[in-house]
């Protein structure tokens, strides 16, 4: 079989113009390297492209449809088209189902990254990114984009996976105010942002940017491209969770704290209020007091610990009172989250008086060093359940 396969490299000097042939006179001029990239493709490549296809079978209802029988014309209208052809290339390649032959020799030889190949001028390398680039200036050029802002758009991203172009079909429909702030906040690291997952891009398309990004980046200021370490399950909880402006600003950089996006959505389930105050312009203008706020100035520093807790203890902590949470600060900074879970199960008021309790019985060594051991968290899992056997008030 692979005896029977097609060199492509050089191409028959009949059925074309002049200029769709290698001369030394338009080895170098780009339209006209393009038009023997396509046409070495059209008649070289794609034939074996088809039948790579044909041996992928997908089931009745599959949405990936295939690309045989379709021209180069149809593939490249199509991106999720021109997304496959471009993975079935590389497994041509990295097959070696493709051979390479110099003009006028008789064997294969394996070109060099920079080699020209293919009648056009081009390396591997250069032609597969001719079609990426142009995919990509055609999904621009769809969105009512400038496709020559590109390179603009990428960042400083390689474009060279295949997959990525439909990140980029996303990006493309983002509110233009999303773009500028990502742009704003992500500063030299716009590229980075394609590494990151579907979803991602996803909720950013969804998302209104006053309301979300725009807060994110105030907020986080120079730590706003550390938003691109999460995934889309937890940008989500984000965006979806803390829903108001007002919230996102209120956790401030605290938010890179939380790890498990449930928390983020619990904290967005406590209150928040509109308030009119006093403004020496406007004489009374519109705020909002958040809850979110009030619990993390009054913990100051060890507002983080409760950021490593879980979602249970987030939504009972939403409910503490001031002068509860008065009186456990003193303690905080002494417990973790697995304190905060085995006490959770009890009114808030019980958990001050337990530490208060143990504060004034066991030596302040035991409460720096042993009070958040496994054996300390089973002893206070079982004063919970005592209390709650006697009856809770």
């Amino acid at each position: 079989m692979a005896n029977e396969r097609p060199s492509p490299v050089i191409i028959d000097s009949t059925g074309g113009k002049l200029w769709e042939f290698p001369d030394a006179l338009w080895q170098k001029v780009p339209p006209l390297q393009a038009i023997r990239l396509r046409r070495t493709v059209n008649e070289k490549i794609l034939p074996l492209l088809y039948k790579l296809d044909d041996m992928f079978p997908r089931s009745g209802d599959s949405k990936n449809r295939h690309i045989s029988g379709m021209s180069i014309n149809d593939i490249e209208a199509d991106i999720s088209s021109t997304v496959l052809a471009l993975h079935l290339f590389d497994i041509a390649l990295d097959q070696g189902l493709l051979k390479f032959v110099n003009k006028g020799a008789k064997k294969a030889a394996k070109p060099g990254p920079k080699t020209p190949v293919g009648s056009c001028g081009m390396s591997l390398a250069e032609a597969r990114r001719y079609f990426l680039e142009d995919a990509a200036r055609n999904i621009l050029k769809e969105a009512g984009h400038d496709p020559k802002k590109l390179h603009e758009m990428l960042g400083n991203y390689d474009l060279n996976d295949p997959s990525v172009l439909f990140k980029l079909k996303l990006m493309a429909t983002f509110d233009p105010l999303t773009i500028s702030e990502l742009r704003e906040g992500l500063r030299g690291n716009m590229g980075k942002l394609f590494d990151c997952d579907e979803e991602f891009f996803k909720v950013l398309k969804k998302a209104k940017p006053t309301n979300f990004l725009r807060p994110l980046r105030k907020t986080l200021g120079k730590n706003f491209p550390d938003i691109l370490e999460w995934d889309g399950t937890f940008i989500r909880a984000v965006a979806e969770g803390l829903e108001h402006s007002a919230k996102i600003i209120a956790l401030g950089r605290s938010l890179l704290e939380i790890k498990d996006p449930e928390i983020a959505r619990a904290l967005g389930r406590w209150p928040i209020e509109e308030a009119l105050v006093k403004d020496k312009v406007k004489g009374k203008k519109k705020t909002y007091i958040t809850r979110i706020e009030q619990v993390r100035k009054l913990l100051g520093d060890e507002f983080k610990i409760l950021m490593k807790s879980n979602a249970a203890v987030i939504d009972q902590a939403g409910n503490w009172k001031d002068e509860e949470i008065e009186r456990i600060k003193f303690f905080v900074g002494y417990i973790n989250g697995d304190v905060i879970e085995a006490l959770a199960e009890l009114p808030f008021a019980y958990t001050v008086n337990i530490m208060e309790g143990l504060w004034s019985t066991v030596s302040r060594e035991f409460m720096e060093q042993h009070l958040t051991t496994p054996e300390a968290i089973s002893a206070l899992k079982s004063i919970v359940a005592k209390i709650q056997q006697m009856g809770v008030e």
